[in-house]
């Protein structure tokens, strides 16, 4: 047997190998010997059957299950003769398999690159400055007011822009399907949430009236059994209310753990200071890997590309299991979603090779204190012990991504921190 390796690139590789066809023959003829020994023939006891009469009824069986053991041996050894550290599975390419001449194939496989992150330290970034305004401020208290905002009863009114009903609903659909009948629906007339027939329908409503109406849903709507079909619809008013707004002073104030109406606005202007900031570093973050990447081109390994892509479609498609929808249920054009997608993950992947080079070359590792560090920070946010959080993720196998995750962050904590910043 003879093989070699062939550098395609600085990340792809070649195995190509050629075995002589009296290995070939002898990996058949054990194969053979093994076949006999179940294989039932008419005329011959088992485990009695010649070996020509086994190789003539099963040649091909036996050929093809003799090239994949030779494959499979061939890429072990190549793995442990040569040092390899592949990242992705071996793939088959330019199988010639003939009866009566050598076994040649080629295994084409990626490695990581081996990278020297250069001219990391001092490069120019601008942090753009932040300035919140007082609008900005209203703003904030305007929205604060209507997520506080407390829904009260009305009687003898009608059903207004703005108003929550509470229906009895039912459903014929035009097509035949099963009707739909609901006890209670809740639906606030005029809110993009809402139906637009919905609320053109109910508007002007009464409690204890009745009104029908029709609903023709798109062809894409999110819920597959509502999806381009027209429903009559029957609603009776149970219940309406009306939204009232705290009024803006001390006491909205302290209901939110402020001491009066101004130590709020002081606070709110405090986090979104706070927030602008962040957005500003997380900019001048990004623009500092870039200029990084692009002072230091390198080939990325398609595998790792295809991984990412992968974690996309997963997030995808727990967004749309968040929503109530069933992925298995509607058509996804994953084909398009990835090409579209490729060049972000391609980008994100040589980010994160430059910081796993960068963390090594400054020999970055991360501690069990600031691994602990970190679990108690997303105890905080889950409201889980650190204890439980750090067994999740070792249950998961997910410790090891995590402190790539940490060391990847520190490198670039020190990338940001050795930049020359212009306040912009």
């Amino acid at each position: 047997m003879s093989s070699e390796i062939v550098n395609i690139n600085s990340c792809k590789r070649n195995l190509v190998a050629e075995i002589p066809v009296d290995q070939v023959e002898q990996e058949v003829d054990a194969l053979a010997r093994k076949y006999a020994q179940r294989a039932k023939v008419p005329g011959f006891r088992p485990g009695k059957v010649p070996l020509n009469i086994i190789k003539q009824r099963y040649l091909s069986d036996l050929r093809n299950d003799a090239t994949q053991d030779i494959i499979q041996r061939c890429w072990k050894d190549a793995v442990e003769e040569h040092h390899l550290e592949p990242i992705s599975e071996p793939v088959v390419e330019d199988l010639k398999d003939e009866a009566g001449a050598p076994l040649r194939f080629t295994l084409a496989f990626e490695v990581l690159p081996s990278l020297e992150i250069k001219d990391y330290k001092g490069i120019a970034v601008i942090l753009e400055s932040v300035k919140v305004e007082d609008a900005d401020v209203e703003k904030t208290l305007g929205a604060l007011r209507e997520q506080h905002a407390q829904y009260v009863p009305i009687e003898g009114g009608e059903a207004l822009d703005g108003c929550m009903v509470s229906l009895t609903l039912d459903g014929v659909f035009e097509d035949g399907a099963k009707p739909i009948h609901k006890d209670e629906v809740t639906c606030i007339i005029g809110s993009p949430e809402t139906n637009q027939t919905f609320s053109e329908n109910l508007r002007g409503a009464k409690t204890g009236e009745a009104r029908a109406f029709e609903v023709t849903y798109p062809a894409d709507y999110h819920r597959k059994n509502f999806a381009g079909k027209k429903i009559r619809y029957n609603a009776v008013i149970k219940e309406m209310k009306e939204k009232h707004l705290s009024e803006l002073g001390d006491d909205f104030a302290k209901d939110l753990g402020a001491n009066d109406i101004e130590d709020l606005r002081t606070k709110i202007r405090n986090e979104l200071v706070t927030k602008e900031e962040r957005t500003a570093e997380k900019k001048s973050r990004e623009a500092l890997m870039d200029d990084i990447v692009q002072r230091n081109p390198f080939d990325v390994p398609d595998c790792l590309i295809q991984d990412e892509l992968k974690d996309h479609a997963r997030r995808i498609a727990a967004n749309l299991v968040d929503q109530g929808i069933d992925v298995n249920k509607i058509s996804i054009d994953w084909k398009k979603i990835f090409e579209e997608e490729r060049p972000n993950a391609e980008k994100a992947v040589r980010r994160s090779m430059v910081l796993d080079a960068v963390a090594r070359q400054e020999r970055f590792e991360i501690t069990e204190a600031e691994l602990e560090a970190e679990f108690e920070k997303l105890a905080q946010d889950t409201g889980k012990s650190a204890a439980a959080v750090r067994a999740q993720i070792e249950k998961d196998k997910r410790i090891q991504g995590f402190r790539e995750h940490l060391r990847q962050n520190k490198a670039l904590d020190f990338i940001f921190c050795n930049a020359n910043i212009t306040r912009g």
